[in-house]
């Protein structure tokens, strides 16, 4: 949930409200939040109160986490939490898991509960999530009350290709971060589709691409509107972690030539512009990355121009 400069916490809170009513009418199928610790300008470091609040103010839309930053966590919180929603809102929780901290290094340090830099370590408590989240007869002495018989689904997060292996080999479904790194999405989506093992949760493999997207009424104002998120990265890459800026049409000439070069290589993969526009480029992408899925990333401080960059987005991808 970003937040803006101008904004209060719960003006940013209500525009993720008020978005997640209007992307349900909209026909989309899922809503997902992430987990950031110690960020001034990402208000999801209690994920799953703000899924909760997300789900009470919504009908039959899915709310997930994307996704739960394991390292965090313990499974069995993770199942007991999740567990619980999925037993207020049956059939609309999704679990996202990540192996990231989805913080900087000394906020870390303070709520860390498990290293999972080992790809075994991060199987395995994967394994415990599913036991926890399973029937009554997998569980052993500690059990996660009520996340039995839950059997919230799970989704590996990636932005690098040893996730891809990780969700490949358990036969689970993917989704890989292209909104911020774009560069290994071809890689790591092959690998996960090469390595896939059918699973009882899954048969066949499931990509979900993210991508971010800025639809517009004129190519020049989705562009103007790209601008809060270039600033933003900007931000991360210096190490800041102020308010999302808002866009300015004249960000790019306030950069070196060095900082040019460095943004453009960061950014994600972007659907921008008009209907028209937008049409062209997903064509593209459906024929290079194939994704079953994506999930729509957009850095608007508006929901007037949230409302009409889904309502492009709707158009584009349902249009044949």
């Amino acid at each position: 949930i970003p937040k803006f400069e101008g904004d209060t916490d719960i003006q940013a809170i209500q525009r993720a409200v008020d978005l997640i009513k209007i992307v349900e009418k909209l026909g989309y199928y899922r809503y997902w939040v992430a987990e950031h610790h110690n960020f001034k300008g990402v208000l999801s470091s209690a994920t799953a109160i703000i899924i909760q609040h997300l789900l009470a103010n919504s009908e039959k839309i899915r709310v997930g986490a994307g996704g739960v930053m394991l390292p965090n966590h313990t499974p069995l919180q993770v199942a007991e939490t999740y567990g619980t929603l999925a037993t207020l809102y049956p059939d609309r929780v999704d679990l996202g898991l990540g192996r990231a901290p989805g913080t900087d290094s000394d906020t870390a340090a303070l709520i860390y509960r498990v290293q999972y830099v080992r790809t075994a370590k991060f199987i395995e408590a994967i394994g415990d999530l599913q036991r926890f989240m399973g029937a009554e007869a997998e569980q052993s002495i500690v059990s996660a009350y009520p996340g039995i018989n839950t059997n919230v689904p799970i989704y590996i997060l990636g932005s690098s290709v040893n996730s891809a292996h990780v969700a490949g080999e358990l036969g689970l479904p993917y989704s890989f971060a292209g909104h911020f790194s774009p560069d290994a999405a071809e890689e790591a989506i092959q690998i996960y589709r090469n390595t896939f093992v059918p699973s009882k949760y899954l048969k066949e493999p499931y990509v979900i691409l993210g991508l971010l997207v800025h639809g517009a009424d004129s190519d020049e104002e989705a562009e103007r509107l790209y601008t809060a998120t270039q600033q933003g990265m900007l931000k991360i890459i210096r190490g800041e972690k102020g308010l999302y800026p808002l866009p300015d049409k004249n960000f790019s000439d306030k950069l070196t030539s060095a900082e040019k070069i460095i943004l453009q290589s960061k950014m994600g993969i972007n659907l921008m512009g008009t209907k028209g526009t937008m049409k062209k480029k997903w064509d593209e992408i459906k024929r290079k990355y194939n994704p079953d899925e994506i999930m729509a990333v957009s850095y608007m401080s508006e929901i007037e121009q949230l409302r009409t960059s889904y309502e492009i987005l709707a158009q584009v991808v349902k249009e044949k």
